[in-house]
């Protein structure tokens, strides 16, 4: 089946700057983190079509010690998309019609309100819009999972800590934009634990580093090995002789990515737990070589919300770890 892909960005137009004839985009978008409101024509709501949808969507999120969904698929009818729901953050808007001559698969931004994710897709026959979501699973995924990451980064705009960012430039040679409103707890020449705490929850920040001495230390084995010995000693539990280790009776989730200044990252997701007492979480960490490639750098984000959902805090771990850039020369 062929099929036309293509990448739009619409500023549907709500206001007009006063004193000129530039229109421009003021709605902000509604909806919970996560949520995908999928858009169907009313005979394929509870059919094959719709099924297949939420599977995409509704795809186990990696790394978590309790199965959460990647979204949350919300289905309407077309008849109800109306302008409350058109500001919806992420929207698949799916049409399905003989009439059509070809098969089209839109990403857009900004259709209906600011920030938004919008996919269109207008296809021919059911077969047809099957297929399409089951070979573009992973890459309709990642389209709403990077708009929710940049959200959360928008969230966090100016409001850091000025301290612990200079502290880590000065220290790693790396900026990341830490919220406000952590801390830093530990401060030693090649580590730093940053967190922020609440009465039920704890997030937390590790940054370290150690030499780099050739490729294989990016192997997932030589990460966690270096990442264990490197917390056991510096992450202490609640308890005596307790420290923060890998949970190794659990799946490693390994990737290789290199950002738009080069820089080669492998990110690993699994679990946390503390030895010799019972706490424990999801984890995320990014591990890449200085910019003089002598030392590799690890900043490790983890979650501790026990007996709740995690999903949405570690992706805003997740949001902070993405800003980590080398500090300019």
């Amino acid at each position: 089946m062929k099929y036309i892909f293509s990448f739009i960005i619409i500023a549907i137009l709500t206001a007009c700057k006063q004193g000129t004839n530039d229109k421009v985009l003021i709605t902000n978008i509604t909806g919970e983190l996560n949520d995908v409101l999928v858009v169907l024509n009313k005979t394929d709501i509870n059919s094959v079509v719709d099924s297949t949808i939420k599977s995409t969507l509704e795809y186990p999120f990696l790394g978590l010690p309790q199965e959460e969904v990647s979204f949350k698929a919300i289905i309407i009818d077309r008849e109800g998309f109306n302008n409350f729901f058109q500001l919806y953050r992420n929207i698949i808007d799916l049409k399905i019609s003989s009439n059509f001559t070809d098969n089209k698969v839109f990403f857009g931004e900004d259709v209906y309100a600011k920030t938004q994710s919008y996919l269109k897709i207008e296809v021919k026959s059911t077969a047809d819009a099957i297929e399409i979501f089951n070979k573009n699973a992973e890459k309709i995924r990642k389209f709403f999972k990077e708009a929710e990451i940049q959200r959360l980064q928008k969230s966090y705009a100016n409001k850091f800590s000025e301290p612990i960012m200079k502290s880590n430039m000065s220290k790693f040679g790396i900026k990341v934009e830490i919220p406000a409103n952590y801390k830093l707890d530990k401060d030693l020449p090649h580590f730093s634990w940053i967190s922020f705490e609440s009465p039920d929850m704890s997030q937390g920040i590790l940054i370290y580093d150690y030499p780099y001495i050739d490729t294989t230390q990016f192997n997932e084995k030589q990460l966690l090995t270096s990442r264990d010995s490197i917390l056991k000693l510096n992450v202490e539990g609640p308890t005596k002789d307790s420290y923060m280790t890998t949970e190794h009776r659990f799946p490693i989730y390994r990737e290789v990515n290199v950002n738009k200044e080069g820089m080669y990252t492998v990110t690993l997701r699994g679990l946390w737990k503390v030895e010799n007492d019972f706490m424990g979480g999801p984890f995320i960490s990014y591990s890449f070589p200085s910019k003089d490639n002598t030392r590799i750098i690890c900043i490790d984000a983890y979650v501790y919300n026990p007996k709740k959902d995690k999903r949405n805090f570690i992706m805003q771990m997740e949001a902070i770890l993405k800003t980590a850039e080398y500090t300019k020369d």
